[in-house]
């Protein structure tokens, strides 16, 4: 198993700055994406003594009182702990898709082209154990086609993205997921 180290130093700069943002908090210590917690910030119902109005007469409506606290804590833990969130995903929309297509793009293209690269040096390598060489007159074109595929998949997934995320509609990522083999 690697450390955390060398697993950024072997991403790409630009993806290695996205997951050092993600995990780790910004210069003013606030944080982008999924906030940590420790301690008693794990269960936001710690503070509520399920006994504190028992000895209230009935008519102060204890149990309203009590249930007023649970309500207030539920409203604390999702403002620390998922507003933060949706607030991170609802900045990452723009009028034409997500703050993440060119990162998306980039790797899409790094993909093709270095999967591209490594088909020719196969080819390469076989035909030159016979004393030949390559014609890789029509690889190109090959490739230029898997990558103008590969470009509109990516930006038709990041139109997706923004779509779930406009509607929130992202709660079904599991079973969207599930069904993707199907």
């Amino acid at each position: 198993m690697i450390d955390y180290n060398s697993y950024i130093s072997m991403l790409n700069p630009n993806t290695a700055n996205q997951v050092e943002d993600f995990y780790f908090p910004n210069a003013d210590g606030s944080k982008r994406g999924v906030p940590t917690y420790s301690g008693a910030d794990l269960n936001p119902y710690s503070a509520i003594n399920p006994n504190k109005y028992s000895g209230m007469d009935r008519k102060d409506n204890p149990a309203d009182k009590l249930y007023a606290d649970l309500i207030r804590a539920q409203t604390k833990d999702y403002n620390q702990r998922f507003a933060p969130v949706e607030n991170f995903l609802a900045n990452e929309i723009t009028a034409t898709g997500t703050r993440s297509l060119a990162g998306d793009m980039t790797r899409t293209r790094e993909a093709v082209t270095g999967a591209g690269q490594n088909v020719r040096g196969q080819q390469d390598r076989s035909l030159g154990r016979y004393g030949l060489s390559s014609n890789n007159a029509g690889a190109g074109q090959g490739e230029i086609s898997t990558l103008v595929g590969g470009l509109n998949d990516t930006k038709a997934r990041d139109v997706d993205r923004r779509t779930a995320l406009l509607t929130g509609s992202m709660s079904g990522i599991a079973q969207n997921a599930k069904g993707a083999g199907k």
